[in-house]
């Protein structure tokens, strides 16, 4: 039931509910004790004048119920009658009626029944109870018995309606409801501001996240506070600044890949359409085809690079081994790069650590990683040398690749490591497709490695230093 509720409403109910239980107990426990004390001070009450009535009486009744004199307690009943505000009943200890007010009921009685008041009071001196009286009204009658000179002569029973008692109790009641009221409607109150401050906020996030889901990823959430309401719109504001970036890189990504199959693939239909002219030469037919060839390498390696990155995003690369023979590894690679290097007529030199320790790394991200180092190095130096060296600490595994090649701007070096990008003054002069290096950075941030570049200037040859951590 409770889940079908707002926050504010489940708020509301729960105070509303606890205000109502715990109000209407506390009602109920202080009307209680209310009403027992009102009831005992009515009988206190008239225990009180019972007793010292009772004192009054027990020297007539004694000379009344020895035959001595009669006068005596008939004066005495005519004061009592005038002057005590009760209705009254004196009995002997037979229960015989000796004398009663007018109009009680008693007038054709001689003899009354043994009552819970009079038995009470034959032990314990005192004894009540409450029941209705001769015209149906609820009356208290209390019971004492009569003692002259040790002896018990009789009993003496006052009685008094209820009504005034009840009504004293029922006022109790009202004035203790009147005063439970507001506190329930402060709990009341309470509640509502509580739900408010907690169901708008809530209600805030909820309409910035949808429109954060609704592409308005430049919404953000404006709170002061630093609870935890305040802390989940910071963390949303987080969140939607990362998928902000996330979608432009996603975008920008789409956009670089569409530009860089679109040249090649207009190469491809330039060529297969100049292939189907017919008096094109031999030697003019080979050259398209060795266009076609190139430029079917160049998106073959585009596509694997995007691949790659693709796995690398989603986690599917795999990542898994360790270089145990670090050491062949690296000369094994660098056999193959100094090959390249020779062909374009570039010094080649390798300086490697002799006891490198064992590289928790897959080796063919590390091979990826030297790849691209390595084949940039190369393709942008046109005279000089390729230098390399690879060292280690106790917690660090380092790769350095020097060359002498174009180098670049320090503005230059803050763009290096995004997707598709290439600087104006490699676009005409080098073939690429600006992902060697994002694949780099992205295996190294698997791994927790990292990868820094410098250069003195343009033309001025560059330096790239991956660090890794290893384990001895």
């Amino acid at each position: 039931m409770l889940n079908r509720l707002t926050i504010r409403q489940r708020i509301l109910v729960i105070f509303i509910v606890i205000a109502f239980v715990g109000g209407t107990v506390q009602f109920l426990i202080a009307g209680r004790q209310l009403e027992a004390a009102t009831l005992e001070f009515y009988q206190h009450h008239l225990e009180t004048d019972a007793l010292l009535v009772a004192v009054t009486f027990a020297e007539p009744l004694g000379h009344y119920l020895e035959d001595e004199d009669e006068d005596d307690i008939g004066r005495m009943l005519a004061t009592f009658q005038q002057e005590v505000g009760h209705n009254y009943l004196i009995l002997d200890r037979n229960y015989r009626v000796v004398g009663y007010t007018a109009n009680t009921g008693y007038e054709q009685v001689d003899r009354v029944p043994a009552s819970p008041e009079l038995i009470e009071a034959d032990t314990a001196q005192i004894g009540s109870d409450i029941r209705p009286n001769h015209a149906g009204e609820s009356t208290l009658y209390l019971a004492v018995s009569v003692i002259y000179e040790g002896d018990a002569l009789g009993y003496l029973v006052l009685s008094e309606p209820m009504a005034p008692a009840y009504a004293e109790v029922n006022r109790r009641y009202m004035e203790l409801a009147i005063a439970t009221l507001p506190v329930i409607v402060l709990v009341i109150g309470a509640s509502l501001w509580v739900s408010s401050t907690i169901s708008r906020p809530v209600q805030h996030l909820r309409d910035s996240a949808l429109n954060m889901a609704r592409g308005a990823l430049d919404t953000r959430i404006q709170s002061s506070s630093q609870d935890e309401i305040g802390q989940l719109g910071e963390t949303l504001n987080y969140m939607a600044g990362q998928l902000e970036t996330l979608m432009k890189t996603q975008r920008s990504f789409v956009s670089n890949a569409a530009h860089e199959l679109r040249t090649p693939l207009m190469t491809l239909k330039l060529r297969a359409e100049a292939l189907s002219d017919e008096t094109l030469s031999k030697n003019e037919r080979e050259t398209y085809l060795v266009d076609i060839r190139q430029e079917i390498d160049h998106m073959a390696e585009l596509v694997s690079a995007l691949l790659m990155l693709a796995r690398i995003d989603e986690g599917r690369q795999p990542h898994n081994g360790v270089v145990l023979d670090t050491v062949s590894l690296l000369h094994d690679i660098m056999r193959h790069w100094r090959i390249e290097a020779e062909a374009k007529r570039l010094e080649f030199f390798a300086q490697i650590d002799p006891d490198l320790p064992d590289l928790p790394m897959s080796p063919n991200d590390l091979r990826v990683v030297l790849d691209n180092l390595l084949s940039n190095a190369i393709k942008y130096t046109e005279q000089g040398h390729i230098r390399v060296m690879v060292s280690h600490t106790r917690q660090t595994f380092s790769i350095q690749v020097c060359d002498t090649g174009i180098g670049f701007t320090e503005q230059q070096r803050t763009h290096l490591f995004e997707r598709f990008y290439r600087s104006e003054t490699v676009r005409g002069r080098f073939s690429g497709n600006g992902l060697g290096l994002s694949i780099v950075m992205a295996i190294l941030d698997y791994y927790d490695g990292r990868i820094e570049a410098s250069s003195p200037g343009t033309e001025r040859g560059s330096e790239f230093t991956v660090h890794l951590p290893c384990r001895m």
